[in-house]
């Protein structure tokens, strides 16, 4: 049940998070990508946050949209184009909601930031 909490409180930061996309990436540099939701409504994110101690905002994956540069076989429209693509959130400077680039925190450091 602890455990559960804990990413409850991960995913509660996380919905008012802004991801900007970081150099040699998927997604355009200094693009913002969308976290996607999935059919249940809770964010397309894997695996889920077990300890607010140990674990940063950026130590899990998740499914993206946003733009990016990369294309395929076949493809002959404009670039930037839009796009889904799952990947890490170390591919992200993540903002909370106050700006804040939280990126490499734990959910204990975080609260003490915004206790501040």
């Amino acid at each position: 049940m602890e455990n559960l909490n804990i990413h409850k409180e991960y995913v509660d930061v996380l919905r008012k998070c802004r991801f900007v996309s970081k150099a040699d990436v998927w997604y355009v540099e200094g693009s913002e990508a969308t976290l996607d939701l999935c059919e249940n409504g809770d964010l397309c994110m894997w695996p889920e946050y077990s300890d607010g101690n140990a674990n940063k905002f950026n130590d899990v994956c998740g499914l993206f949209d946003g733009w990016t540069n990369e294309t395929y076989e076949g493809y002959n429209g404009e670039l930037p184009r839009y796009d889904g693509e799952s990947c890490s959130f170390d591919e992200f400077l993540i903002y909370d909601e106050f700006g804040n680039e939280i990126s490499d925190l734990t959910l204990s450091e975080y609260k003490v930031l915004i206790s501040k």
